[in-house]
């Protein structure tokens, strides 16, 4: 898996193949097509890793932080920082890969639904140890909102190699986005913070 990772975030998905995996994993391609008979399946497998890693990253970030408010706050940078390993890259690979891969397209709708399924219950998690999870719905839309905000500037930032000027703004952005959320929760307010008037 680390070898095809590797792969993945060095040379990308169009020049990934199994043999280039088993030589970078110094096994035989036998062994590796023994477990993985075509680059699809292996593709999908790296993508799962990868995810779990992403993950593990985020879980490494927040452990200073018990479940709670800062917890959610530190959210953003968790979540920034795991874009920046290469498990993250190659995931993209794969993710964009299956636009135009027949295969894989066919095949990736059941790991993205796997992956959103365990994203929802991390954020019904989420609600509760906030106390709130009459407010699930709010704090999934911000929780989406950052990752996809996030996944493009990384994009930017991080797959193309170009730095963008204006990453440290998001991020604060996302941050206040998440600060106001919490306000309100905290205030028991009735009114969502999408129809907060933030002028």
């Amino acid at each position: 898996m680390e070898a095809a990772v590797r792969c993945l975030a060095e040379f990308g998905y169009a020049a990934t193949s199994t043999p280039l995996v088993a030589k970078l994993a110094k096994v035989s391609r036998g062994s590796l097509l023994h477990q993985f008979p075509t680059k699809i399946d292996l593709m999908l497998a790296v993508a799962d890793y990868a995810s779990g890693a992403r993950g593990a990253k985020v879980r490494e970030h927040l452990a200073p932080y018990p479940d709670g408010p800062d917890r959610f706050l530190h959210g953003v940078d968790a979540v920034w920082a795991s874009l920046h390993e290469p498990a993250a890259i190659a995931l993209m690979e794969v993710t964009i890969a299956a636009r135009s891969d027949p295969e894989l397209a066919e095949r990736y709708p059941q790991f993205a639904g796997d992956l959103e399924a365990g994203l929802h219950r991390a954020r019904i998690r989420m609600a509760e140890y906030l106390g709130v999870p009459e407010r699930l719905e709010e704090i999934e839309a911000v929780a989406h909102l950052t990752r996809v905000a996030l996944n493009g500037l990384a994009m930017d930032s991080v797959f193309i190699g170009r730095v963008s000027p204006d990453a440290d703004k998001v991020l604060a952005l996302l941050k206040s986005i998440r600060r106001r959320l919490l306000d309100s929760l905290q205030a028991g307010a009735d009114t969502p913070v999408s129809k907060v008037d933030h002028k």
